[in-house]
């Protein structure tokens, strides 16, 4: 298996588990919100996301990720629209460090994304082979406040540091196939 779909899969573990051991009602709550979220926007079932049992009826997202500004998603219309662009590809997070409190929570993670090497050529970066699939990456952190009764607000995610490229073996990469594979148990 490759070794992002491993990190992958200890991310949708690792807040299960972190959920399952909370004792404050409102906090595991807010985890399993969490957890259940991340199933779905991973599992190209993100549309599932906006139902009023998990997501507030007006969510308002501010991300800066692969871009200078900090572009803001006002709106279920507008949040939809950013899902939709981000599963074009095989993204995933790895490596979360996973806070929670009565506000929400905050995590610091890696971002990985698979890009074919001829977009990412077109986007600027150097590739020496425009057939081969590249990654990008970086390291992110991510805020997310929920409300009284533990459905989300809205989502701040910010890049740490600009994506950087890198040829993964390929025997690391992996298919929306097999990513929804390690998240058929979380759905």
């Amino acid at each position: 298996m490759s070794k992002h779909l491993d990190a992958f899969a200890d991310y949708m573990q690792n807040s299960w588990s972190r959920a399952e051991t909370e004792t404050d009602t409102r906090r595991r709550a807010i985890l399993f919100n969490y957890n259940r979220h991340a199933a779905l926007e991973f599992s190209d079932r993100w549309q599932e996301i906006f139902t009023p049992e998990m997501t507030n009826p007006h969510p308002k997202y501010k991300v800066r990720l692969g871009s200078d500004e900090v572009q803001v998603f006002d709106g279920v219309g507008e949040v939809k629209g950013f899902y939709g662009a981000l599963n074009e590809s095989v993204v995933w997070l790895e490596d979360e460090q996973l806070f929670v409190n009565d506000y929400g929570l905050a995590s610091f993670s890696t971002f990985g994304q698979f890009i074919a090497g001829k977009d990412a050529a077109a986007a600027g970066y150097e590739v020496d082979d425009p057939e081969a699939t590249y990654m990008l990456s970086c390291p992110l952190a991510m805020i997310w406040p929920y409300d009284e009764n533990a459905k989300l607000i809205g989502e701040e995610v910010y890049e740490l540091a600009p994506l950087q490229l890198s040829k993964p073996a390929p025997e690391d990469v992996f298919s929306f196939e097999e990513r929804a594979e390690v998240l058929a148990k979380y759905l």
